[in-house]
């Protein structure tokens, strides 16, 4: 592509000053970083210069990722390998980034771009806490109860559920489909409110609570779990916990038209409960836990649950690396900006604080690749009504969302992120 082509750039300036020195070092160094890069990347500098990179590569959803910098400080950030502060550029406006934000983390990977020392330290350290009721109440808050309206734009439209579905296939991730809004088991296309119908499905039928059986649904969401389980079995009760205000507000309509014998829905935190039920399910919630919470969580969960009864864990997971999490640049962003007191465990240390604390795992399931299908529907729809967003929850924090959502799909379709299932007996 010639040069001075414009994509949103801001004009030249006169003096032209930077263009000799620092301009041409950068667009050395990307050309030279990013040269063997699969897919396209155009790059359009603070003169208002525009070049393309990488091999160009077909990608799946069609589109190349478009990246201009307003001022030379993101040159800078990029040249010393700071992914970190590049990234709060985007959030700022000095960097722009359109089109295919599936690339990020591929980018990441590729340029070997990681947190600095003393962000890694200050970030572990913040980090640490352990995640007791209060602090739990507070991380979750910040996540979920936001806006209504934003998050009304890019769940699906039955259940509202914030966690990964389960797709009749994980390929292709076809862009258009994920945006065509579904109603759940009756679609006749691979839908993302099909794909979470059949992940409350496929739990409550490993479940199978009959007769006076009770069911606990730790970190329950909107309540997509006990609608799917009381249309499907014929039991006692089934009762859910959350955090957010938010969802306790929309699950209780949600459930409405179910007999209100049958189910209870909670704000609150689980541990408030002294019950102890025939079966418990729980999607996602163990992400909350912090860093030293995985084994408190199981044997907080075991004493809730009758020997003998079945518990499916669903969880997001790391792969295993010698480093702590929080040196990955994306991790760092989405806990500081999207995500705060997260925490992912290797599918290993899962495993072994399951079975050191009352449970046998029968089987496992992997769904990286449905998840990335999930978030992909979620960036689409977000995207396709992204002034709702902006209205609902401001520009920086829907940018933010954007890498949330874009980052992370690419990283579960490189295997970076691990989304598994894992089907326990309490024994």
């Amino acid at each position: 592509m010639e040069p001075n082509t414009t994509l949103g750039a801001r004009p030249r300036t006169e003096s032209g000053s930077t263009r000799p020195g620092l301009a041409t070092k950068f667009r050395d160094f990307i050309q030279t970083t990013l040269a063997d890069f699969p897919h396209r990347l155009r790059m359009t500098d603070w003169n208002g210069d525009t070049w393309e990179v990488g091999r160009g590569e077909p990608h799946w959803s069609g589109r190349d990722l478009d990246v201009t910098l307003h001022a030379p400080a993101p040159a800078k950030d990029l040249m010393a390998l700071d992914g970190a502060r590049f990234l709060d550029r985007f959030l700022e406006g000095t960097v722009d980034l359109e089109g295919n934000l599936y690339l990020i983390s591929g980018l990441r990977s590729h340029a070997k771009l990681e947190l600095k020392l003393r962000h890694v330290i200050a970030r572990f350290v913040a980090n640490r806490a352990f995640q007791n009721p209060l602090r739990s109440r507070v991380s979750v808050k910040s996540h979920y109860d936001i806006p209504q309206e934003a998050l009304n734009v890019y769940l699906d439209r039955a259940y509202m559920s914030y966690s990964c579905g389960m797709f009749e296939r994980t390929e292709p991730i076809d862009v258009e489909v994920l945006r065509r809004v579904g109603r759940g088991e009756a679609d006749d296309f691979d839908s993302l409110e099909k794909a979470q119908w059949r992940k409350f499905k496929d739990a409550i039928d490993y479940i199978a609570p009959t007769g006076s059986d009770t069911v606990l649904d730790v970190g329950c969401g909107y309540g997509g779990q006990l609608m799917v389980a009381l249309e499907r079995h014929d039991f006692g009760k089934i009762v859910g916990w959350t955090h957010s205000a938010n969802q306790v507000q929309e699950g209780t309509r949600m459930l409405a038209g179910f007999d209100p014998e049958r189910w209870e829905l909670h704000e609150g935190d689980y541990r408030e409960d002294k019950r102890v039920y025939d079966h418990i399910t729980s999607t996602g919630m163990i992400s909350h836990v912090g860093p030293r919470g995985l084994v408190p969580y199981v044997r907080e969960v075991r004493k809730r649950i009758k020997t003998g009864g079945r518990y499916l864990h669903h969880a997001l997971m790391s792969r295993y690396q010698k480093y702590p999490i929080d040196r990955n640049v994306g991790i760092a962003f989405n806990k500081k900006y999207v995500w705060p007191g997260f925490h992912w465990f290797p599918v290993g240390e899962h495993v072994r604080a399951l079975e050191m604390n009352g449970f046998q795992v029968d089987r496992m399931t992997n769904l990286s690749f449905h998840y990335a299908k999930t978030t992909a529907a979620w960036y689409e729809r977000m995207m396709e009504h992204r002034e709702v967003m902006v209205e609902a929850m401001g520009e920086a924090t829907v940018r933010a969302w954007q890498i949330f959502l874009a980052g992370i799909t690419g990283s579960y379709l490189s295997r970076d992120v691990h989304v598994y299932r894992l089907y326990c007996v309490a024994t």
